[in-house]
């Protein structure tokens, strides 16, 4: 009698796991899953494809001021709501992904080691796993990083994909992190400027056709 209770006693906890592993994901679990800007989700995805995923109501083309200013369209994915806004650009053919950057206060998007917008430049060194490089602030590319080194951005399970990432201050104005000129995250100049994340993102380049 006692090993048919216990056989039927795991029987059932066997059929609820079942029935759990059997669930549909809720739409909260989905977002936080899709809110992370991975290489292996825009490698290769097509305007097809991100209507798809997004939704086609949620996906509009818009022409978004540049740098030096210059005007370029993109693809504009949730435009209308800040915490999911996602701008993405396409290869000259507009088959493939070239770009896709985030750069909202509160957005819910997030990059590899969870930062975000508004991350602190240590923190993203610490992720790093060492000092990198950046241009100074006041100008049409200031605070975008110029050069990762060897750190763990440098590196992607998928080629052709890079982690693209800028910075503006938040301390007071300082003429020795500014201008065209490359400098380390970790010099003083730059630590005093007191840097955040301001935007971020990634930079795909299709595989070589002779490869």
């Amino acid at each position: 009698m006692k090993a048919r209770i216990l056989f039927l006693t795991c029987a059932f906890v066997l059929a609820a796991c079942g029935q759990r592993a059997d669930m549909p994901e809720t739409p909260e679990a989905a977002t936080a899953r899709e809110l992370v800007l991975a290489c292996a989700d825009f490698a290769a995805t097509t305007p097809d494809a991100l209507a798809q995923r997004f939704g086609a109501e949620n996906v509009t083309t818009q022409t978004l001021p540049g740098a030096e200013g210059e005007t370029y369209e993109a693809t504009v994915v949730f435009a209308d709501d800040a915490s999911r806004r996602l701008v993405v650009t396409w290869n000259e053919a507009r088959t493939l992904v070239a770009s896709v950057s985030v750069n909202n206060i509160g957005t819910q998007w997030k990059g590899a080691g969870g930062f975000t917008v508004g991350t602190p430049i240590a923190e993203i060194e610490r992720l790093n796993v060492m000092p990198f490089k950046l241009w100074g602030f006041g100008w049409d590319y200031g605070g975008w990083v110029s050069d990762w080194g060897l750190g763990a951005f440098a590196q992607s399970p998928v080629p052709g994909c890079s982690t693209r990432m800028r910075f503006t201050p938040r301390g007071p104005e300082n003429v020795s992190a500014m201008g065209d000129t490359e400098f380390g995250s970790n010099e003083p100049a730059i630590r005093a400027a007191d840097p955040v994340v301001s935007e971020f993102g990634l930079m795909l380049s299709a595989p070589d056709a002779g490869n």
